[in-house]
């Protein structure tokens, strides 16, 4: 009666999911909306769309398939309407869209009622190398492409609010890179390529035919910036597959739930707190910008402004889960610089300190 997919024009990928990227991390608002489209407007039909809805919205907040597992979360899913905020049709390029919205707080109340990940605005951007089979010949899939391949990633990827980007394929990248390094894994190469973008991580994945007439897929993440050689993906993983659509769903999927272990906060159960604190501050407009932040971490679950002196701003936080689950979340953002200041110590003859007691991080909000 109704498949479940975001529209690829332009116009709808603006309304299904809002990025906003900077130097390096993605902002994703329009977590509580999803389009689905229906045949007509039936009250069946518009029921289903509901659930569907629904279920891709819990989707995008947790970023497991398994969150839809959960008792609670699938009797929500069957009754919607107790969840919605508003729900209406647009057409668009002749096909028929239902458009619901989700009381947001609603939706991550219900994820932490069930002891489920939530994954927030700020999420890690991906730089996309595809290696295809087109006409006999290989080809790297770019931004700009009509290809319908192109068109499947936006899809997935705006339902699963995963931040991704293709490669201009310009004469830049012309010159450093072939389809065939990305379909031998030439991690060094596609890593060198990679530094242009500025993203969090980098996927090399190829799609090809096999001898059954299915499709083989192969994928591999590496972070664009370590310290470390990259020697051994941070996730890989291969199979085959009917078509190209599943091939790259799988692939993305692979991606979402990688990023939820390390993004992605549950809450902990405990009453753990942290103080952060903030320098340079010039104007309470900063002050206002950064609880609003904060806030809206899912490491986070209250924010208050304990201290104010001069330039210097404390921040009390309580969290839902670790101080590394915050610094990880801190570290995706780009309007935020930090500074490590070396504490004093009043005895250099005793035996060396844990750098932990030995220094200390200050945060500067540098804004939009």
């Amino acid at each position: 009666m109704f498949r479940t997919t975001f529209l690829v024009s332009l116009l709808l990928s603006a309304a299904a999911l809002s990025v906003t990227t900077s130097a390096m991390a993605a902002e994703v608002s329009q977590l509580d909306e999803s389009f689905v489209k229906v045949e007509d407007r039936a009250v069946k039909t518009r029921n289903e769309a509901l659930k569907q809805a629904l279920q891709n919205v819990i989707l995008k907040n947790s970023g497991s398939q398994s969150a839809l597992m959960a008792p609670s979360i699938a009797s929500s899913i069957n009754k919607p309407t107790s969840l919605i905020r508003q729900y209406g049709y647009k057409e668009i390029n002749g096909e028929q869209y239902l458009h619901a919205s989700f009381d947001h707080q609603k939706i991550i109340r219900l994820l932490r009622d069930a002891q489920l990940p939530v994954w927030g605005q700020q999420r890690p951007l991906t730089l996309i190398w595809l290696s295809l089979d087109a006409d006999g010949s290989r080809k790297i899939l770019n931004d700009s492409s009509t290809d319908e391949s192109r068109q499947t990633i936006t899809a997935t990827a705006n339902q699963r609010g995963l931040p991704v980007l293709l490669p201009l394929m310009d004469l830049d990248d012309s010159m450093v890179i072939a389809a065939n390094d990305v379909r031998g894994m030439f991690n060094d190469v596609v890593a060198s390529a990679s530094q242009r973008y500025n993203t969090d991580y980098f996927v090399m994945a190829s799609i090809e035919p096999s001898a059954d007439g299915l499709l083989n897929y192969n994928m591999a993440l590496y972070p664009s910036v370590s310290d470390e050689p990259l020697f051994a993906p941070l996730i890989q993983d291969a199979g085959k597959v009917a078509d190209a659509d599943s091939a790259m769903g799988a692939i993305l999927l692979a991606l979402s739930e990688y990023y939820v272990g390390q993004y992605a906060v549950a809450d902990s159960g405990e009453a753990l707190q942290t103080q952060i604190t903030f320098i340079d501050i010039t104007d309470r407009k900063q002050l206002v910008d950064i609880e609003k932040y904060l806030q809206q971490l899912s490491a986070v679950k209250r924010v208050s402004l304990t201290t104010l002196r001069g330039v210097t701003a404390k921040f009390s936080l309580d969290l839902f889960g670790s101080e590394d689950d915050l610094q990880r979340l801190i570290n995706l953002e780009s309007k935020i610089r930090q500074q490590v200041v070396q504490r004093p110590i009043a005895n250099e003859s005793l035996d060396p300190l844990p750098v932990s007691q030995t220094q200390s991080t200050n945060y500067i909000w540098l804004g939009n």
